[in-house]
Protein backbone atom coordinates (compact mmCIF):
# COMPACT_ATOMS: atom_id res chain seq x y z
CA UNK A 1 0.00 0.00 0.00
CA UNK A 2 1.64 3.34 -0.81
CA UNK A 3 0.53 6.79 0.90
CA UNK A 4 -0.07 9.27 -1.66
CA UNK A 5 -1.25 12.01 0.52
CA UNK A 6 0.46 12.76 4.02
CA UNK A 7 -2.06 13.33 6.85
CA UNK A 8 -2.27 17.49 6.77
CA UNK A 9 -4.10 18.04 10.09
CA UNK A 10 -5.57 16.32 12.74
CA UNK A 11 -9.50 16.42 13.94
CA UNK A 12 -10.86 16.71 17.27
CA UNK A 13 -13.60 15.05 18.69
CA UNK A 14 -15.83 18.24 18.84
CA UNK A 15 -15.11 18.71 14.88
CA UNK A 16 -16.09 15.25 14.26
CA UNK A 17 -19.04 15.59 16.46
CA UNK A 18 -20.50 18.50 14.69
CA UNK A 19 -19.85 17.00 10.96
CA UNK A 20 -21.82 13.87 12.30
CA UNK A 21 -24.80 15.99 13.80
CA UNK A 22 -24.72 18.08 10.51
CA UNK A 23 -24.93 15.03 8.43
CA UNK A 24 -27.15 13.49 10.65
CA UNK A 25 -29.80 16.22 10.57
CA UNK A 26 -28.82 16.93 6.70
CA UNK A 27 -30.17 13.20 6.05
CA UNK A 28 -33.12 13.27 7.96
CA UNK A 29 -31.75 10.58 10.68
CA UNK A 30 -31.96 12.52 13.47
CA UNK A 31 -35.17 11.85 16.11
CA UNK A 32 -36.83 14.99 15.50
CA UNK A 33 -36.99 14.46 11.64
CA UNK A 34 -37.95 11.09 11.99
CA UNK A 35 -40.71 12.39 14.23
CA UNK A 36 -42.10 14.81 11.40
CA UNK A 37 -41.86 11.69 8.88
CA UNK A 38 -44.00 10.06 10.88
CA UNK A 39 -46.81 12.86 11.46
CA UNK A 40 -46.39 13.35 7.06
CA UNK A 41 -47.37 9.92 6.66
CA UNK A 42 -50.25 9.77 9.07
CA UNK A 43 -51.42 13.14 7.72
CA UNK A 44 -50.77 11.62 4.42
CA UNK A 45 -48.49 14.85 3.23
CA UNK A 46 -45.89 13.84 0.79
CA UNK A 47 -42.23 14.47 1.83
CA UNK A 48 -38.95 14.23 0.37
CA UNK A 49 -37.37 11.04 1.84
CA UNK A 50 -34.29 11.03 3.57
CA UNK A 51 -31.10 9.46 1.92
CA UNK A 52 -31.32 5.95 3.33
CA UNK A 53 -27.73 4.05 4.05
CA UNK A 54 -28.46 2.08 6.62
CA UNK A 55 -24.74 0.73 7.50
CA UNK A 56 -23.84 4.76 7.36
CA UNK A 57 -26.62 5.61 9.33
CA UNK A 58 -25.68 3.19 12.15
CA UNK A 59 -22.24 4.20 12.30
CA UNK A 60 -23.45 7.51 11.97
CA UNK A 61 -25.70 7.22 15.04
CA UNK A 62 -23.37 4.98 17.11
CA UNK A 63 -20.42 7.33 17.20
CA UNK A 64 -22.37 10.28 18.35
CA UNK A 65 -23.93 8.66 21.21
CA UNK A 66 -20.27 7.61 22.16
CA UNK A 67 -18.69 11.22 21.99
CA UNK A 68 -21.99 12.51 23.92
CA UNK A 69 -20.52 10.41 27.18
CA UNK A 70 -18.12 12.06 29.37
CA UNK A 71 -15.50 9.97 30.18
CA UNK A 72 -14.25 10.99 32.94
CA UNK A 73 -17.07 11.12 34.57
CA UNK A 74 -17.48 9.08 37.69
CA UNK A 75 -20.30 7.60 39.37
CA UNK A 76 -20.62 8.43 42.85
CA UNK A 77 -23.19 7.60 45.77
CA UNK A 78 -24.85 11.08 45.90
CA UNK A 79 -25.74 10.24 41.84
CA UNK A 80 -29.08 8.05 43.29
CA UNK A 81 -30.29 11.42 44.96
CA UNK A 82 -29.94 13.56 42.09
CA UNK A 83 -32.77 13.98 39.40
CA UNK A 84 -32.52 12.75 36.32
CA UNK A 85 -31.88 15.79 34.28
CA UNK A 86 -28.44 16.42 36.32
CA UNK A 87 -27.54 12.79 36.02
CA UNK A 88 -27.55 13.33 32.27
CA UNK A 89 -25.59 16.91 32.46
CA UNK A 90 -22.85 15.17 34.55
CA UNK A 91 -22.89 11.84 31.89
CA UNK A 92 -22.78 14.31 28.54
CA UNK A 93 -19.49 14.82 27.37
CA UNK A 94 -18.34 18.40 27.75
CA UNK A 95 -18.10 18.91 24.18
CA UNK A 96 -22.04 18.76 23.23
CA UNK A 97 -22.08 21.98 25.18
CA UNK A 98 -19.46 23.96 23.32
CA UNK A 99 -20.54 26.12 20.38
CA UNK A 100 -18.11 27.01 17.02
CA UNK A 101 -17.18 30.23 18.80
CA UNK A 102 -16.18 29.06 22.25
CA UNK A 103 -14.02 25.97 20.05
CA UNK A 104 -12.39 28.97 18.52
CA UNK A 105 -11.98 30.54 21.92
CA UNK A 106 -10.40 27.73 23.67
CA UNK A 107 -8.03 27.02 20.44
CA UNK A 108 -6.92 30.74 20.74
CA UNK A 109 -6.49 30.55 24.61
CA UNK A 110 -4.49 27.27 24.61
CA UNK A 111 -1.95 28.55 21.51
CA UNK A 112 -1.12 31.16 23.92
CA UNK A 113 1.08 28.29 25.76
CA UNK A 114 3.99 26.22 23.69
CA UNK A 115 2.05 23.25 23.47
CA UNK A 116 2.33 20.54 20.56
CA UNK A 117 -0.81 20.33 18.39
CA UNK A 118 -0.73 16.58 19.47
CA UNK A 119 -1.36 17.75 23.28
CA UNK A 120 -3.70 20.40 21.78
CA UNK A 121 -5.73 17.65 20.25
CA UNK A 122 -5.53 15.20 23.65
CA UNK A 123 -6.29 18.45 25.90
CA UNK A 124 -9.33 19.52 23.90
CA UNK A 125 -11.00 15.61 23.20
CA UNK A 126 -10.24 14.95 27.07
CA UNK A 127 -10.72 18.11 28.82
CA UNK A 128 -8.41 17.21 32.31
CA UNK A 129 -9.81 19.23 35.15
CA UNK A 130 -7.05 18.35 37.41
CA UNK A 131 -3.26 18.45 37.25
CA UNK A 132 -2.69 14.84 37.09
CA UNK A 133 -4.82 14.19 34.21
CA UNK A 134 -3.16 16.98 32.30
CA UNK A 135 0.15 15.47 33.61
CA UNK A 136 -0.81 12.23 31.58
CA UNK A 137 -1.16 14.34 28.70
CA UNK A 138 1.54 16.97 28.42
CA UNK A 139 4.87 15.44 28.11
CA UNK A 140 7.43 16.88 30.22
CA UNK A 141 4.67 19.08 31.96
CA UNK A 142 6.72 19.86 35.13
CA UNK A 143 9.82 21.34 33.29
CA UNK A 144 7.83 22.71 30.67
CA UNK A 145 5.51 25.08 32.65
CA UNK A 146 5.59 26.73 35.92
CA UNK A 147 2.90 26.03 38.71
CA UNK A 148 1.06 29.20 37.46
CA UNK A 149 0.69 27.96 33.62
CA UNK A 150 -0.57 24.81 34.56
CA UNK A 151 -3.29 26.20 37.25
CA UNK A 152 -3.76 28.77 34.40
CA UNK A 153 -4.58 25.97 31.45
CA UNK A 154 -6.65 23.96 33.75
CA UNK A 155 -8.84 26.93 34.78
CA UNK A 156 -9.43 27.89 30.70
CA UNK A 157 -10.30 24.07 30.38
CA UNK A 158 -13.13 24.38 33.00
CA UNK A 159 -14.18 27.89 31.77
CA UNK A 160 -15.18 26.22 28.52
CA UNK A 161 -16.48 22.75 30.01
CA UNK A 162 -18.65 24.16 32.58
CA UNK A 163 -20.23 26.54 30.32
CA UNK A 164 -23.44 25.70 28.21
Amino acid sequence: MKVIEKRDAFLSDYEVFQFLTNLETSHGWDDETQAQLQQNRRKKIKTKKPYNNVTLQRITRDTISYLRVNKSYIAQDEDEEMDEVTKNQNMSSPICKLQNDQFSELMRDLNRFELFKIEKLQIVNQLPSNMVHLYSIVEECDSRFNEDQINEIISIIERYSQSQ
